[in-house]
């Protein structure tokens, strides 16, 4: 049986149109506008984020800054982050075109996303949307927040360190939220060392990402450079 979930989520070949035809339904996932903030802007959102074709589709809230008023759905640890936008339409609903952020940029096309992110995300939504418990999804043990973060990896020199260091950010096909390791434990990581890593929730994460001195970032499977 071909594994069409490992597919990347773009994939035009006879199998993923057999599983994922074009005229399916699938649920857009909606963020409710937050209360008393008619400012905002409604910005439609789709994964890959700047692919064309891209399948997924959410519903996000934008402030005049173009920034996230709320996290992206299935995505917490996403509020705050600033996002490109396109013109609006007739109705001045507007599409999100792009993002710098180190963040989202786990949801762009540079990461070779693959189909299997649908079912995670859709997973998470459903928690998130009260539709199914919090152990249908991967969501990560915190004292902090509560479980409402979902699980990602650190090290701990980054956890443990009040002072800006070097990073790293790795990106993951399948929809996970970006892993942050300092620059030798990258250098461990690929010789199988894991004795720094720790297990994180994406809302520290996030924290953790915006803290740190971002050097270069990857994804998972990629192709040493250089």
């Amino acid at each position: 049986m071909i594994k069409v979930d490992k597919h990347p989520l773009t994939c035009a070949c006879a199998d993923c149109a057999t599983m994922f035809p074009h005229d399916r339904y699938d649920a857009v996932w909606a963020s409710p506008r937050p209360d008393g903030r008619d400012d905002l802007t409604r910005v439609v959102a789709r994964v890959p984020i700047g692919a064309p074709n891209a399948p997924l589709a959410f519903v996000l809230w934008v402030d005049d800054d173009q920034r996230l008023v709320a996290d992206w759905p299935g995505f917490p640890g996403s509020a705050g982050a600033r996002v490109a936008l396109g013109d609006p339409d007739h109705e001045g609903t507007r599409a999100l075109t792009g993002t710098g952020d180190p963040v989202l940029s786990a949801l762009s096309r540079a990461v070779p996303l693959r189909r299997r992110l649908a079912e995670r995300f859709a997973a998470r939504c459903a928690v998130e949307y009260g539709l199914a418990a919090a152990d249908t999804a991967d969501f990560a043990p915190c004292d902090r927040h509560g479980g409402t973060g979902i699980q990602c990896l650190t090290c701990e020199h980054l956890a443990d360190s009040d002072a800006p260091l070097d990073a790293v950010i790795l990106y993951s096909p399948d929809g996970d939220y970006p892993d942050i390791l300092c620059v030798p434990c990258v250098a461990r990581l690929a010789q199988r060392d894991l004795g720094s890593v720790r297990p994180a929730c994406s809302r520290c994460q996030q924290a953790s990402i915006y803290r740190h001195h971002v050097v270069s970032h990857t994804h998972y499977g990629a192709r040493p450079t250089g």
